[in-house]
């Protein structure tokens, strides 16, 4: 039996027969435990996909047969249909209120086959904007939508509303709000009006929502809303209100590292506001046993970076310890990388000197990885003789394969190209190890070689420059036609020509 609707039509056009004994009761349509009762309550699920739920056994079924169901049910009693039935097609509506009137009546019928109920005042927003689709980004597709895929509807719930829309009232007296501020402070409009109390600055009024709030910091300081006004509180709030907070945040380890991590989370701030040595101590007592973790996550380590340009070196020397316990597993991380340069940047003394220790007696290894190449082209960058010339002892022997390495060549260029880092012998053995070795011509082929060759090239000098041409043309034969040693010849050619 063919099953389709006509789009000059609510219904379907055709009718359909069903044996009476598999005809559902009403309640099978408005019984959804999904619903919003009378005294408010809510589901506790997140996102109720309701054309899969099981609480009928219609919902798996085609939405077509149900909706046909309905119209021969008569469901004009029904609480869905309670609202008066405008005519869509009165000529003197405009073409976007005639469609949104049309695709309400289609939202009424489908939602009903749901078990769900459309309430007059989404109705009249909905109306109230002239269109059927996308209204302040409320979630909604209810099949046979001319955008969106047929025969599904997904409606979002966020911390256990439905998508009715909320009835929110004025906000005009604190006092009204005694109670339920944590509440409020949840609400876009309401973390605006809280917001504006602290901006007022009685005290009375700060106590009062501190009180509220300072058991709830951990869950505002994460929430989407909530975060700002924690950020505009730590602005204001005093040193006694400051330590109160501090011990509520950072006293649960587990959940701290939570807060840290999360995009919403609203640590740095705390970290600029901490007023004494006391409170950047205690912090950093807790920060320092995760720091490893932090420094790899794409949001905690700028906790730790904020940490190393905030507080003093004495304060955030046990970070810097425990990154120097961990330096290749961080520098070898994408996150990590930044970090322990930042840390190099921010160290003195002895710790400092730790730390370019771990990172030139593993040169070899960072040198060919994808983050680690980084960290030693910074420490080459310091321009520390001793540094630089550990690190060129680390590479003694490795600059062939280095320079056939994607990450490694950049590397070999960073010590060819920069005068200043090197002096011109080391800069001149290096390129003797390139152009003597056996594998030369592998060099002058490969995809990241010949680009070391080309450096090599502009870097040499008298009779090493005449060298390297004399060895670049033996092997013209294995070049001219090759993809990439064409480019070496290229190279000495027009430099000859130049000259």
């Amino acid at each position: 039996m063919e099953r389709f609707h006509d789009d000059a039509d609510l219904f379907p056009s055709h009718e359909f027969t069903m044996p009476g004994n598999l005809m559902p009761p009403l309640d099978a349509f408005f019984g959804n435990p999904y619903l919003q009762s009378d005294s408010g309550s809510h589901s506790n699920s997140t996102l109720l996909t309701l054309g899969n739920h099981n609480s009928s056994p219609f919902l798996n079924s085609d939405l077509a047969l149900v909706e046909s169901q309905i119209a021969r049910l008569s469901l004009a009693q029904s609480p869905a249909f309670l609202s008066p039935q405008p005519n869509y097609n009165d000529s003197r509506r405009s073409y976007a209120e005639r469609n949104g009137i049309y695709e309400m009546r289609q939202m009424r019928v489908q939602s009903a086959a749901r078990g769900f109920q459309i309430n007059s005042d989404f109705e009249d927003f909905w109306m109230s904007n002239n269109s059927a689709y996308d209204h302040h980004n409320i979630n909604i597709n209810m099949g046979y939508n001319h955008h969106q895929g047929a025969n599904s509807m997904e409606v979002e719930r966020y911390y256990g509303r439905t998508w009715r829309p909320r009835q929110r009232a004025s906000l005009t007296s604190l006092e009204d709000l005694r109670g339920k501020v944590f509440a409020v402070a949840r609400d876009q409009q309401g973390c605006r009006f809280l917001q504006s109390k602290f901006e007022e600055g009685k005290v009375e009024d700060i106590e009062m929502i501190f009180m509220e709030l300072k058991d709830h910091i951990c869950e505002l300081m994460v929430d989407q809303f909530g975060n700002y006004l924690v950020q505009k509180f730590l602005a204001i709030c005093n040193h006694d209100q400051m330590t109160q907070l501090l011990m509520n945040v950072v006293s649960d380890e587990y959940r701290f590292m939570n807060i840290c991590v999360n995009t919403h989370g609203s640590v740095q701030k705390l970290l600029e506001y901490l007023t004494t040595a006391d409170q950047r101590r205690f912090v950093i007592s807790v920060l320092k046993r995760i720091t490893l973790p932090l420094t790899k996550d794409p949001n905690g380590h700028h906790v730790i970076q904020y940490c190393l340009k905030l507080f003093t070196f004495e304060e955030k020397k046990h970070i810097l310890n425990v990154i120097a316990d961990h330096c290749m597993e961080i520098a070898t991380d994408k996150n990590g990388c930044c970090v322990l340069q930042l840390c190099v940047e921010h160290s003195a003394g002895d710790t400092r000197d730790r730390l370019i220790s771990e990172i030139n007696n593993n040169a070899i290894m960072l040198s060919e990885h994808l983050y680690g190449n980084y960290v030693v082209q910074y420490i080459l960058g310091l321009k520390i003789p001793q540094a630089t010339a550990d690190i060129i002892t680390q590479l003694r022997g490795s600059f062939v394969p280095l320079s056939m390495s994607k990450y490694g060549s950049n590397v070999v260029e960073k010590f060819l190209k920069e005068k200043e880092i090197i002096q011109e012998s080391q800069r001149v053995s290096i390129i003797e190890e390139i152009i003597y070795s056996p594998h030369f011509l592998r060099v002058l082929q490969d995809p990241y070689g010949n680009y070391v060759a080309q450096t090599s090239f502009a870097a040499s000098k008298g009779g090493l420059r005449s060298a390297m041409v004399s060895l670049i043309q033996a092997n013209t034969p294995n070049l001219h036609s090759h993809p990439h040693g064409k480019r070496v010849l290229q190279c000495i050619k027009g430099n000859k020509m130049r000259l």
